[in-house]
């Protein structure tokens, strides 16, 4: 246990600790009641804003539906009131005059309807009054407009007697344009008939959409600022924020739908009500036209609307924001403060009594206690614990220090330390710390010396150090609690020296908990695998598997490793920068005192230049095994060359004499079996000559090449089989395409190659098509020339693309098997690539890639210099 200081006397800071401990639990109370009140204040102001909202809402939807109805009492008036005069059956001057001079009147004294028209049956205007500036105009005949076609005239001419037919709320059009300024507007209409019930037309009323926007906003002045009149589909009619307005007709986006989702769904659910989101509250209600002009008529007026309009409605939306619904705490802080403020000041009065009262009450008590509790301490604990005064004599020491040092109390109590305890070399240090201790501010609270011990030996003792106060704050000595550290110190050496081994070890070094994950790398797994330790550690080690080593092996590395054993093997892993590399690992558990598995160590070593060798070693034996081969065809070959082309030639001139000499139209028979002959021959020479140039590769002679002119010969040199397949060759080239180094005569050889086994390919097909496309490719090895030969024949599976490429396998009847084979080797020899894909829909594409920079002087492998020596020693 520590030793303390002997209680202090009262001080300012303890009584203020005491002070806040108390006023806080206090205030937290009263914080507590002024929560209670004000939550009751808030719902009581709640309650009064979300009233205000509804009636507020439902004032401005009964003055919309007002306005409505006003607008149908007139429309049926003066539907009515033409009828009742007979004006549709009278002459059509007479007609007019009298219905403009009635319109003009109307418009006049009503001051809200932009245009009053009345539309023959054929939809052409009659009248049209115009109303602006306070003034109401007679259009002329002359400007008169026909409306047949438009949506508004055939829907109110479709109405029956008494109906009325009510347009989307938009923004007026003149010409197809929209009007500027804009002017929102919603036609009302009603047909006209003459006494024999015939339609005869229709009176229409453009409403101004302004006047019902502004008397909508009046009668709900009070929340002007936050209220919202929206159509069915989400777009603003009127909003606070007129940017937002019209937005269907002006080509933008901004919904009330868009922006309030969530609550749009809920308020399209209701006619009327009240949510509150996290967005805030929201009092909304819905206007049906077709139900705002019930009031209208008395008898039959609740078919005035037809269900077209039926699916109209608009919805006033009142919004108060999340942050203006809490606006009630400044209001509620405003009128309450004083008390609150008067209540804080009695707390903090009774707080400080009661505080005051406490210190001095424990101050007695803990000095009482202390006094008890410190040599029954000091007696009891498995430390060492010595007291010395200012002296450096020891007034006190526990049987635990007499334990370890083998000293009697005898022979300890009023020795001066110093001269007993301290080594020699260190008494000069241990007389510069008693010094300090009148020096409470440099004097250490923590020093670690040794002590010597009865027997001779030292003792290294680590001490934590307490000064002792008497009733005056005057230092008289100093009590000291040791623990020895001799043989943990030891410990900590042996493990720093444990440590710099593996640290400096020359093998990778993992340490794993028994769950498999890393706790400890040394340096040489960073060095091999790439990968720091803070990226390693916590980790499973299955980062670096490479998906090489079978679930097998690992499983039979776990069986022994957890049955005790030592597994011995090999990995294929992936370092941090992607490269893969082999390593041997020898893999045990650790386990505890009581045999149970706490840590599995691995130690590693790289072996990928090991492999390295032993792949070279194996590629050379393969190499060797090569040269054999192509040392046998080069002897095959030379006998070819040598017996049987001198009499293939002999029998081929015999034939092409014989061939000139008969008769055309006598010996059509022996001729014809004279050029099969010569085709067989031929044929048999092209095999000597694949043979021969396989066998005998020569040395390339390049030079700086465009690739457009190598195809362009190449194509020449298949022209023939090309017509005789009747196969359509394209070819493209990309601009710009770069010059390469390479070899004139063998790529020419490659590229015929591959074009004519293309040609061949399309034997079989309906129309036959070649396509060449070269391109530059931006590989991870430079910049190359990428060469696509693709053709629509018979294509090739996965399994003969890759083996196509071997000397003598074919997929023809005919044929040595070495034409691809030889393409290969050329394209080896320029450091280029080639691969067979697919074609679609059908077919093949031979895909080439050459390097456009200068290639390094490929030498011929070791076994085909063997067979070129071999050749020469032979021709010698």
């Amino acid at each position: 246990m520590p030793i303390v200081h002997p209680p202090p006397p009262v001080t300012r800071l303890g009584l203020l600790k005491s002070f806040m401990a108390i006023f806080v639990v206090m205030c937290l109370v009263l914080m507590i009641i002024g929560a209670m009140h004000y939550y009751t204040f808030y719902t009581t102001e709640r309650s009064s804003i979300e009233s205000s909202e509804l009636l507020n809402v439902d004032l401005a939807k009964r003055m919309i539906e007002s306005d409505i109805a006003d607008v149908v009492s007139d429309l049926l008036f003066l539907a009515e009131h033409i009828e009742r005069r007979g004006l549709p059956e009278a002459l059509p001057w007479a007609r007019e005059q009298r219905i403009s001079e009635e319109f003009k009147v109307f418009a006049k004294n009503k001051r809200f309807y932009d245009q009053i028209r009345y539309i023959d049956n054929a939809g052409m205007e009659v009248v049209r009054i115009n109303y602006s500036h306070g003034e109401s105009r007679v259009v002329p005949e002359s400007k008169l407009q026909d409306k047949g076609n438009r949506y508004y005239f055939r829907e109110a001419l479709a109405m029956e007697r008494g109906q009325i037919y009510l347009s989307p709320f938009d923004l007026n059009m003149e010409e197809g344009k929209i009007e500027y300024p804009l002017k929102p507007v919603i036609r009302f209409g009603t047909p006209v008939f003459d006494s024999q019930g015939e339609k005869r037309g229709i009176v229409l009323l453009n409403y101004l959409g302004d006047r019902l926007i502004q008397n909508f906003t009046r009668a709900a002045a009070n929340i002007a600022d936050h209220i919202e009149l929206v159509n069915q589909n989400g777009y603003w009619l009127s909003s606070p924020r007129n940017e937002e307005e019209w937005g269907f007709m002006l080509g933008h986006e901004a919904r009330f739908q868009t922006e309030n989702a969530y609550e749009w769904m809920r308020i399209i659910e209701k006619d009327r009500g009240q949510i509150q989101t996290e967005n805030g509250l929201f009092t909304y209600a819905t206007i049906r036209p077709r139900i705002a002009t019930q009031p209208v008529r008395s008898l039959n007026l609740l078919d005035a609307v037809t269900e077209n309009t039926g699916g109209i409605y608009w919805k006033i939306v009142s919004r108060i924001s999340s942050r203006e619904l809490s606006a009630t705490l400044p209001f509620f802080i405003q009128n309450h403060y004083a008390l609150y403020f008067s209540m804080l000041i009695l707390i903090a009065g009774v707080a400080w009594l009661l505080a005051y009262s406490q210190q001095h009450h424990r101050a007695a008590m803990a000095q009482r206690d202390y006094e008890q509790r410190f040599r029954y301490t000091l007696e009891n604990i498995e430390l060492a614990a010595v007291t010395l005064n200012l002296k450096g004599e020891v007034t006190f020491c526990n049987d635990y220090f007499l334990r370890i040092t083998g000293w009697k109390k005898s022979e300890v109590i009023g020795r001066n330390w110093l001269h007993q305890f301290v080594p020699d070399e260190l008494k000069d240090e241990i007389v510069q710390i008693i010094q300090c201790m009148n020096d409470p501010d440099k004097f250490p609270l923590r020093y670690e010396n040794h002590v010597k011990a009865k027997h001779g030996g030292l003792l290294l003792i680590a001490w934590n150090n307490t000064l002792s106060y008497d009733a005056d704050n005057h230092v008289v000595g100093v009590t000291g609690i040791g623990e020895d550290i001799t043989d943990k110190r030891k410990t900590e050496t042996d493990l720093l020296k444990l440590y710099q081994a593996v640290e400096q070890s020359p093998s990778a070094v993992v340490v794993t908990n028994d769950q498999g994950l890393i706790e400890y790398v040394n340096p040489k797994f960073t060095e091999v695998s790439g990968y720091q330790p803070e990226e390693a550690l916590g980790r499973n080690p299955r980062f670096l598997k490479s998906g090489e080593t079978s679930q097998e092996e690992y499983k039979e590395l776990w069986t022994t490793v957890l049955n005790g054993g030592e597994w011995r093997g090999e990995f294929h892993n992936r370092r941090k920068n992607g490269e893969l590399y082999w390593e041997s690992a020898i893999i045990s558990a650790i386990r505890d005192s009581e045999g149970h598995v706490t840590h599995f160590l691995a130690v590693k070593e790289d072996i990928t230049e090991r492999k390295r060798l032993e792949a070279e070693v194996e590629q050379q034996h393969r190499e060797l095994a090569r040269a054999e081969t192509l040392a046998a065809l080069g002897r095959m070959a030379s006998m070819i060359a040598h017996d049987l082309r001198n009499p293939l030639s002999s029998v081929k001139m015999t034939l092409q004499i014989l061939d000139k000499r008969l008769d055309i139209d006598a010996d059509n028979e022996v001729k014809g079996l004279c050029n099969t002959s010569l085709e067989q021959i031929r044929y048999m020479e092209e095999i000597m000559s694949d043979m021969l140039t396989f066998s005998r590769p020569d040395a390339l002679k390049p030079e700086w090449l465009t690739i457009d002119k190598v195809i362009d010969l190449a194509v020449t040199l298949t022209q023939r089989r090309l017509d005789e397949f009747q196969v359509d060759l394209t070819t493209h080239y990309q601009t710009g395409l770069p010059t390469f180094h390479g070899d004139a005569t063998k790529l020419r050889q490659v590229f015929s190659n591959l074009i004519a086994n293309a040609a061949q390919s399309t034997e079989e097909t309906h129309r036959p098509r070649v396509d060449i496309n070269v391109m530059i490719e931006l590989g991870s090895t430079g910049t190359g020339l990428r060469v696509e030969i693709c053709d629509n024949g018979c294509g090739l599976d996965a399994e003969e693309a890759n083996k196509v490429f071997e000397p003598f396998y074919t997929t023809r009847a005919k044929g040595t098997g070495l034409g691809l084979a030889i393409v290969k080797r050329i394209l080896d020899q320029h450091q280029a690539s080639i691969r067979i894909e697919p074609n679609s829909p059908q077919g093949s594409c031979v895909i080439v890639v050459l390097p456009v920079t200068p290639m390094q002087t490929v030498e011929l492998p070791d076994a085909e210099q063997k067979v070129a020596e071999y050749e020469q020693n032979t021709n010698s």
